[in-house]
C-alpha cells in the first residue's frame, strides 16, 4: 500500500524540520538596496520553519524612527550604531533568517560576527542590471537622493567588497524568487552531507558554487 495523505503529510513535514537543523546557526541574507532580501527572506523562513527578522524593522521598532527618517537627518552614525546593536541580537536569537541592511556589513565588528557566526548569503544583483533600475531603487531613499550614478556606483562597490566571503551567491536578477529560494535550500541540503554541489544546481554562475563548500568548512572550524 502507498503512504496516506496523512503520512505524506507528517513526511513533508520532517523534511521542512530537518533542513532547519542543517544549520544551528542564523541564515543572514546580504546585498545591495533593492534585490529583495526581505522578500526572499520570509521564504525561507517559512519553508525553515524559523523565525524570520529585518534589522531595518528591528531598528524601526526599537528606535521609534524608520531608517529614512535618520539619513534623511543626517544621522547614518546614529543609524549604524543602532545598527549594529541590532545584527549582534539577532545572531544570538539561534536559526533564525535575518534580512541585513544593504550597509549593514560596513561595520567590522558586525561583519565578522556575521561571517563566524551565520550562514551568509548574498544576493547579487550585477551593476549593469542595477543601474537600469536605479531610479526605482531610490525611490524613497533618502542615502541615494542626489547622487549621481558614478556616485551610487562606487556606494555599490564599497559594499559589494563587504559581501566577498559570504558562503552562498545567487545572483538573483537572473532567477526568479521561488528558484533563488529552491536554489538555497538545495544547497542547504547538500551542505548537511558535504557533498558537491555542482550537479544540483543551476548552471550559468548563478551560484558560486567553491565559495560555499570552502567558506562553510572554515566557518565550521571557527564556531
Amino acid at each position: 500500500m502507498g503512504w496516506t495523505d496523512h503520512e505524506e503529510s507528517d513526511a513533508n513535514r520532517h523534511m521542512v524540520v530537518g533542513r532547519a537543523r542543517v544549520f544551528d546557526r542564523p541564515i543572514a541574507l546580504a546585498g545591495f538596496m533593492g534585490v529583495g532580501k526581505s522578500t526572499l527572506g520570509k521564504l525561507l523562513a517559512e519553508a525553515l520553519d524559523r523565525d524570520f527578522f529585518d534589522t531595518d524593522r528591528e531598528i524601526q521598532r526599537q528606535s521609534g524612527r524608520t531608517p529614512d527618517d535618520f539619513f534623511a537627518n543626517g544621522e547614518e552614525a546614529e543609524f549604524r550604531r543602532i545598527e549594529a546593536q541590532v545584527v549582534r541580537e539577532l545572531v544570538i536569537r539561534g536559526p533564525v533568517v535575518i534580512a541585513l541592511g544593504g550597509g549593514a556589513l560596513l561595520d567590522p565588528t558586525s561583519r565578522n560576527l556575521i561571517q563566524h557566526k551565520t550562514a551568509l548569503v548574498h544576493l547579487h544583483v550585477p551593476w549593469t542590471h542595477l543601474q537600469v533600475h536605479l531610479a526605482e531603487i531610490a525611490e524613497g531613499r533618502p542615502l541615494l537622493k542626489g547622487k549621481s550614478v558614478p556616485e551610487v556606483h562606487r556606494m555599490y562597490l564599497a559594499r559589494h567588497h563587504t559581501y566577498q566571503r559570504a558562503a552562498l551567491r545567487i545572483t538573483v536578477s537572473r532567477v526568479s524568487i521561488d528558484e533563488a529560494m529552491r536554489t538555497v535550500l538545495t544547497a542547504l541540503d547538500l551542505v548537511r552531507g558535504r557533498t558537491s554541489l555542482v550537479p544540483a544546481l543551476p548552471v550559468g554562475n548563478r551560484v558560486d558554487v567553491a565559495n560555499w563548500e570552502q567558506a562553510w568548512l572554515r566557518q565550521g572550524t571557527r564556531a
